[in-house]
């Protein structure tokens, strides 16, 4: 007969494997780590998220200076000349010229500029960033631009920053721009009058609205262009029909809800749009301009171009 096979044999795989009931020490030895694949895969998403999402952003802030935004503005004014109902005026501001601005940007805004078929074109400052050396090659640009009753600008304080205002000047002259420092030119139509006025600029200039109004009746209607748009506030007292200025870019980085990260001197309480001052409700409308400074990006703050087209708030009186 053969021989069973003893149940406590060393050779039992059951007995190999076995331990007594009372041993405390683990199985597998080392400390137990997370391996929760869920958590690792969500935090793993939102950085590649985050990531994205930031070079998507900067990336649109790099691209959002081509996408030029045109606003159209109308506007019944009190005391606005019937005869020039409908008047179509161009706006814009704030080319930085020299700063990621030339001739290449400024010659496509032309060409947008001559679309709206202008009857004024109005610039409110700061054409170059500083040097005047990159308007030269703008100037046959700039002498491009038609409108029926002439084009006018002002200086802002980036024209002044490199001391070369007058350079700046004489080219506004030779592209056949009216600048206006601290005075007015009268447009006439079918026997109704309204003045241009530009005053210097409120940073490094001299402002001077009495100097600029001296010589007007009292019943000609009155249009400002000043860079700084809170100069509103003194101008106003003075009988302008409505302000146009440019300097605070909108901000030129905006947020939602928060709106503009800043904002320079002179633009802290009429950044963008059209506003009204608490005195004398005159009309201002800030341009968010053209160009850039100290960053060349925009976010949520497209360059613009403004058409505003004016009317009489006694238009229907004399229809």
């Amino acid at each position: 007969m053969g021989q069973t096979p003893r149940s406590h044999s060393s050779s039992s795989p059951s007995r190999r494997l076995s331990r007594t009931d009372s041993s405390k020490e683990p199985l597998f030895p080392g400390e137990e780590k997370d391996h929760d694949p869920s958590r690792r895969s969500f935090q793993l998403r939102k950085i590649i998220m985050t990531l994205g999402a930031s070079v998507l952003t900067l990336g649109y802030a790099l691209w959002e200076p081509r996408l030029l935004q045109i606003s159209h503005i109308n506007l019944k004014l009190p005391s606005f000349p019937v005869s020039f109902n409908g008047l179509r005026i161009v706006h814009f501001s704030d080319a930085h010229l020299g700063f990621h601005t030339g001739m290449k940007e400024l010659s496509k805004l032309a060409a947008r500029i001559k679309e709206q078929q202008p009857d004024l074109i109005c610039f409110t400052g700061d054409m170059v960033e500083r040097q005047a050396a990159p308007m030269l090659e703008c100037v046959p640009v700039l002498a491009s631009m038609t409108a029926t009753y002439g084009k006018f600008a002002v200086l802002g304080n980036h024209d002044y920053r490199g001391q070369q205002q007058q350079d700046v000047k004489n080219m506004f002259q030779e592209a056949g721009f009216t600048l206006l420092c601290n005075e007015h030119v009268i447009i006439e139509k079918d026997g109704d009058q309204l003045a241009v006025t530009g005053l210097d600029d409120a940073l490094t200039g001299s402002p001077d609205p009495e100097t600029a109004v001296a010589g007007l009746k009292q019943h000609v209607w009155k249009m400002l262009l000043m860079h700084e748009p809170d100069y509103a506030d003194y101008a106003a007292p003075y009988g302008f029909g409505l302000q146009l200025s440019g300097h605070s870019h909108g901000g030129q980085v905006r947020f939602p809800w928060f709106g503009a990260m800043t904002t320079p001197r002179g633009s802290r309480k009429y950044i963008q749009g059209l506003h009204y001052t608490s005195r004398h409700q005159m009309p201002v409308y800030v341009n968010r301009g053209f160009g850039m400074t100290l960053l060349p990006i925009r976010f949520l703050c497209r360059p613009e171009l403004t058409v505003l087209h004016l009317h009489s708030d006694n238009e229907s009186n004399h229809s």
